[in-house]
C-alpha cells in the first residue's frame, strides 16, 4: 500500500509514514462471508463413491449339479412317456393277436377282456385326489351300468335291428353305417347316460368337475365288463383280445364325463340351457367316437380284401390314438379339477 500524503510505499503494520510522518488510515476489517471462489475458476468436480457390486463366490461342484439336474429332467420325461409307450405296445399286441384269431382258452380270454376295465377304474379313482367319491355311490353306478344300461340298450337295439333289416339289406354300406352309429352307438351311449344322470345329477357328492369323469367311466366300465362276458358266450378268444386292446366304453365315458362335469358347473351357475347343451354335447361326442369304431369293425366283415386291410389298419390306428388321448385327458382333467 502507499501513503496518501507523499506516495511512499508502506506496509499495513505501519501507523505513520516513515517519509512524511503522516498517520496511516487503517480500515477495520468487516466480518464478511467466506470468500467465494472466482467465477472464472471452474468448480472442483464432486465424486460419488459407487456402491460395491457383490459377486457370489462360485459354488463348489456347480458343473456336476447342473449335470445331475439335466439327468433328473430327462428321467422325468422318460417317466411321463413310458405309460404312453406301454399303452401303444399293448394296443398293437392285443390287436394283432385278436385279428389273427386269438389264442388260449376261455379263461385267458375272459381275463384279458375284463382286467383292463378294472385297472382303468382303479386308476381314475386314484386320480381324484381332492375329494374321493363315496365307494357306495361308485358300486351303485357300476352295478347299474352293468345291468340296467345293458338291458335297456339290448332291448332297444334288437327292435331297431329288426326294423332296419326290413328296409335295408344286411351287410351293405348304408346298413352298417346306420347300425354302427344309431342302432349300436347312440342307443348304448344313451342308455349309459340315463343311468348316469339319474343317479348322480342331484347327488350332493357331485361337487367337482372331475367327478363327472369318475361317474361316467364307472357306469361305462360296468357296462363293458358285462358286455365282454356276453360276447365270450358266443364269440372266440380273438374278440376278447381286441376288446382288451381297446376298452372303448371306458374311453367314450371319459369324454362324456368331461362334458357332464362342465354341465354341472353351468347348472349351478344359473345357466340351465347351457348345461343341457353341454350334456347333449357329451353324449354326441361319445356316440361319434363309438360309431366310428364300430363302423370300421363291422364293415371289415363284408368289405373286399383290399379294403379290409385298410380298415384293419384304420381300426388299430384309431384304437392307439384314442387310448393315448384318453390317458392324457384324464390326467389333464384331474389337474384342472375345480369345485362346481
Amino acid at each position: 500500500m502507499f501513503c496518501e500524503s507523499c506516495g511512499t510505499q508502506i506496509t499495513e503494520q505501519m501507523s505513520f509514514c516513515p517519509n512524511c510522518g503522516a498517520a496511516v488510515n487503517q480500515k477495520t476489517p468487516e466480518a464478511s462471508a467466506p470468500e467465494q471462489p472466482a467465477a472464472s475458476k471452474k468448480a472442483a468436480p464432486v465424486y460419488q463413491k459407487a456402491a460395491p457390486v457383490y459377486t457370489a463366490p462360485p459354488i463348489q461342484g456347480q458343473g456336476p449339479v447342473r449335470e445331475q439336474q439335466a439327468i433328473v429332467q430327462k428321467q422325468t420325461v422318460y417317466t411321463r412317456k413310458l405309460p404312453i409307450v406301454v399303452i401303444i405296445l399293448l394296443t398293437l399286441g392285443f390287436s394283432i393277436v385278436g385279428f389273427c384269431g386269438g389264442f388260449g382258452g376261455a379263461t385267458i380270454a375272459l381275463a384279458m377282456s375284463t382286467i383292463p376295465g378294472i385297472v382303468l377304474m382303479i386308476l381314475i379313482y386314484r386320480l381324484d385326489r381332492i375329494e374321493p367319491e363315496p365307494v357306495g355311490l361308485l358300486v351303485k353306478l357300476f352295478l347299474c351300468g352293468g345291468t340296467i344300461s345293458i338291458v335297456l340298450a339290448a332291448a332297444v337295439s334288437m327292435l331297431l335291428q329288426v326294423f332296419l333289416g326290413y328296409i335295408l339289406e344286411p351287410g351293405t354300406f348304408l346298413y352298417v353305417l346306420i347300425d354302427a352309429f344309431f342302432v349300436t352307438a347312440l342307443v348304448e351311449e344313451s342308455s349309459k347316460y340315463i343311468v348316469l344322470k339319474k343317479i348322480t345329477w342331484k347327488n350332493p357328492a357331485f361337487n367337482y368337475r372331475f367327478d363327472g369323469v369318475i361317474y361316467s367311466t364307472t357306469v361305462a366300465i360296468g357296462f363293458e365288463i358285462i358286455e365282454d362276458l356276453l360276447y365270450l358266450i358266443d364269440s372266440t378268444a380273438g374278440i376278447a383280445f381286441i376288446r382288451a386292446a381297446f376298452p372303448g366304453h371306458c374311453i367314450f365315458g371319459i369324454y362324456m364325463g368331461y362334458y357332464f362335469g362342465q354341465a354341472k358347473h353351468l347348472e349351478l351357475a344359473g345357466q340351465p340351457a347351457q348345461a343341457k347343451s353341454m350334456r347333449r354335447k357329451g353324449v354326441l361326442t361319445a356316440t361319434v367316437l363309438h360309431g366310428l369304431y364300430d363302423f370300421c369293425c363291422l364293415y371289415v366283415q363284408s368289405a373286399p380284401d383290399w379294403l379290409m386291410v385298410i380298415l384293419v389298419v384304420a381300426v388299430i390306428s384309431l384304437m392307439v390314438t384314442l387310448n393315448v388321448t384318453a390317458y392324457k385327458n384324464i390326467k389333464k382333467y384331474a389337474r384342472e379339477d375345480q369345485e362346481v
